[in-house]
């Protein structure tokens, strides 16, 4: 015999599913063995949207493709129904619920209490406070179940959703919608059932109040009332929490906000002092050259604006670092750094506002001194400009290079000028590092070693 036409068995329903939801499968599957429940769905006055309903069910494996296929079956079944609400499908409706961050939330008191009252007043031993999601209906209170939640396919509250107000069904074994309904043709023979609907306030229907009986029963105007009532107030419980859960959400927005301001007036700071020790640096020492007034206002200028176009690079991004290859384009870029004349190779590695300012200032140094008197001052001459991350030791080091060749031919310089000292000395202690050049006759090499922890650690 075909049980499996009603689904995958037992095993489905380990918990949080519990006693209820097996019972409901177990009942499916003898009332199917008794001739109860016809083997061929078109004999049985099940609306069309539950047989639907368990096929996509049992197609589903993920959570996005079931609440897909839900939201589609639940919009046919509001048509087939002739209950369609205008203005909303039911992907809005399950937006709507999940807005309020409810499912799967602790029980609380205030909760509990709707659904105390709802069982006392309609006098019923079942009572619930539903939220109805695309695959299961989940219990923030309940009365009488002992569960949390239970698989939507036998869920009275399905289609107590698609009601205007409230649905109550006095005798389920006489109704052409329940009466093959695995909770009423066997255990636990539920027969009555009211819910109230849980309504956003932009009318949409996120779930019921509702209460149940193992007996038939009708409820009188006084209990219908406070069924709506209970259900009303359980909306604005929900909506309370909601406002409650945004503000303290716009409050940590405002906090990270302010925290973000205080890092960037602190970061301002820090770069005003860093940069204006530096221009103090390039302006005593390009003074000390010995050239004249001309001169020494013509390389200060000319260094005073690599160091601005580091801070370009550094606002541009996060203001405390920079990528390896924009300080190299954009330091090289008034020697044309697109032209052929440069052999550009790394990988992407992020650099400190020091570590940024100091590469940058060391590369216009070599780019000037490359054309007027190394690779960049005939038409042949090549840069090549490499950096690489060698793990081989016990700590991850930074490797640059700038090498020169197809130059005129190089030889050391008889005195260390200020370019000199800013890249061994200077961009060295930036890096935390060890920096040396070297002049070969093919061309002049710079050599950087540091570790990598250095290119991004906090400045003093």
């Amino acid at each position: 015999m075909d049980d499996g036409a009603l689904g995958d068995g037992p095993a489905n329903f380990s918990r949080p599913y519990s006693r209820l939801a097996r019972v409901s499968y177990i009942s499916a599957v003898g009332a199917r063995r008794r001739g109860a429940i016809p083997r061929d769905p078109g004999r049985c006055e099940f609306p069309a949207s539950f047989w639907r309903l368990r096929n996509t069910l049992r197609q589903d494996t993920s959570r996005q493709e079931t609440v897909r296929q839900d939201a589609v079956r639940q919009d046919a079944v509001r048509a087939d129904t002739g209950l369609a609400r205008a203005g909303w499908t039911e992907a809005d409706r399950f937006a709507a619920l999940e807005s309020y961050g409810i499912l799967d939330t602790p029980r609380e008191q205030d909760f509990d209490d709707l659904a105390q009252i709802a069982s006392q007043v309609c006098g019923t031993p079942i009572a619930v406070v539903n939220l109805v999601g695309t695959t299961r209906q989940w219990f923030k209170a309940e009365v009488g179940l002992g569960v949390r939640e239970t698989p939507l396919e036998t869920s009275f509250c399905g289609q107590a959703i698609l009601a205007a107000d409230i649905m109550v069904i006095p005798d389920a074994t006489k109704d052409s919608r329940f009466d093959c309904n695995p909770l009423v043709t066997g255990e636990p023979g539920l027969r009555f059932y009211a819910g109230a609907l849980l309504k956003t306030p932009s009318g949409l229907p996120i779930g019921t109040m509702c209460v149940l009986d193992f007996q038939p029963r009708q409820l009188d105007e006084h209990q219908i009332r406070t069924l709506k009532l209970l259900a009303r107030q359980a909306m604005t419980q929900l909506e309370l929490r909601k406002s409650l859960a945004e503000k303290e959400a716009a409050i940590r927005e405002q906090e990270m906000a302010a925290e973000q301001q205080r890092l960037l007036t602190f970061e301002l700071k820090h770069r005003m002092k860093n940069m204006l020790a530096m221009v103090l640096a390039i302006a005593n020492q390009t003074i000390r050259s010995g050239v004249t007034v001309d001169d020494a206002r013509s390389t200060f200028a000319a260094r005073l604006g690599a160091l601005s176009k580091a801070q370009d690079i550094l606002t541009q991004s996060t203001w405390t670092q920079a990528g390896v290859r924009d300080v190299v384009h954009s330091a090289l870029s008034p020697h044309g750094v697109n032209g052929g004349r440069f052999l550009i190779d790394g990988p992407e590695i992020g650099l400190s506002s020091r570590c940024s300012l100091g590469l940058s200032l060391a590369l216009h140094e070599l780019a000037t001194n490359a054309a007027k008197y190394g690779a960049l001052s005939n038409e042949v001459g090549v840069v090549e400009i490499t950096w690489s991350v060698d793990r081989s030791g016990p700590a991850p080091e930074f490797h640059f290079q700038w090498a020169e060749r197809s130059g005129p031919p190089v030889s050391p310089p008889t005195r260390q000028g200020f370019g000199s000292r800013i890249i061994e000395r200077f961009l060295g202690d930036y890096f935390r590092g060890k920096a040396a050049l070297s002049y070969a006759p093919t061309g002049v090499v710079l050599a950087l070693r540091a570790p990598l922890s250095a290119l991004s650690d906090a400045e003093d």
